[in-house]
């Protein structure tokens, strides 16, 4: 069964299961750099709360071997929690004085992402581009953050303009997702089981470390701290040195001092590679190498 059957069916299943006053439709999003997904909308009639819930994670146990009826019933319990936590109805969102205090940004590719700029508002940034969400929930726990990317129709609800929400993001991105700077050994250690490398191996690994990464302190959208006032400016001093930024994606990046880096054609090389076999599509950032200037305090490609 394919994955648009598999949500057909399970729209199915769950319509015999639902009040009537409970609608069900599929519903298509286009993410970032033009990844679609396709979930299921959950619309009541006297609640302007429309939750969709996307079924990728549910087709995997499906195709695992699980009964699509006992996964529909999953779905459902997904959304009756959804429903319960969610607190940020039609009203609220139409509210710029609810917002202004959660909007923040982000960073995507902007050639990717070209019919999507034509709808938000948004600031280009060398080959990229900041755009701006509303931070609805995030659980540090977790590493986890629901966001609602804020579009031209909610300037005309909010009746503010593109230059007030950049504002608003420069202040809230860095209060409310603040910067995580570590050596890349330290963040494998945190990914492996204690016993995958003895004393001896972390140790070199220390002594000939390198490489950096830069992203927030929930590693959700991190790539977007290299825009945080002084950051990037920080790191040069920290190195004494220039610095080139490799996109890992859209949630981190990595830092290589000049002296210990490739030549550029070899880190971009490296870089199209990783992004082809590691990185979600929905995740690419760039397939270019960045480099920062600590004369000029400048970055450029």
């Amino acid at each position: 069964m394919s994955y648009e059957k598999f949500v057909e069916s399970v729209v199915s299943i769950l319509r015999g299961q639902v009040e009537e006053s409970l609608h069900l439709s599929v519903y298509t999003s286009v993410k970032n750099n033009g990844y679609e997904r396709r979930g299921i909308t959950f619309s009541e009639e006297e609640t302007n709360i429309s939750p969709t819930i996307y079924l990728e994670e549910y087709y995997e146990k499906f195709i695992r071997g699980d009964d699509v009826k006992r996964l529909a019933e999953q779905v459902l319990e997904m959304y009756q929690k959804v429903r319960v936590k969610h607190t940020w109805g039609g009203e609220i969102v139409q509210d710029y004085q609810h917002v202004r205090e959660k909007v923040i940004y982000k960073l995507v590719n902007q050639e990717k992402n070209k019919e999507l700029l034509l709808q938000v508002p948004h600031v280009n940034y060398l080959d990229l581009a900041v755009l701006f969400y509303v931070l609805v929930d995030m659980d540090e726990s977790k590493g986890q953050m629901a966001t609602m990317l804020i579009r031209n129709e909610h300037l005309k609800w909010w009746d503010v303009t593109a230059e007030e929400i950049c504002r608003m993001a420069a202040v809230n991105t860095e209060r409310l997702l603040p910067y995580e700077f570590s050596a890349m050994c330290m963040v494998i250690e945190e990914m492996l089981d204690d016993g995958d490398l003895d004393d001896a191996e972390w140790r070199r690994m220390r002594e000939q470390e390198n490489m950096y990464v830069l992203t927030n302190h929930i590693r959700s959208g991190g790539a977007a701290v290299i825009l945080y006032p002084g950051r990037l400016e920080s790191i040069g001093a920290y190195f004494k040195e220039n610095y080139y930024i490799l996109p890992s994606s859209v949630h981190e990046v990595i830092i290589l001092p000049e002296s210990k880096a490739l030549s550029k054609e070899e880190m971009e090389c490296v870089i199209r590679e990783v992004n082809e076999t590691q990185v979600q599509a929905e995740e690419f950032l760039s397939n270019h190498a960045y480099y920062y200037d600590r004369a000029k305090k400048e970055i450029v490609v």
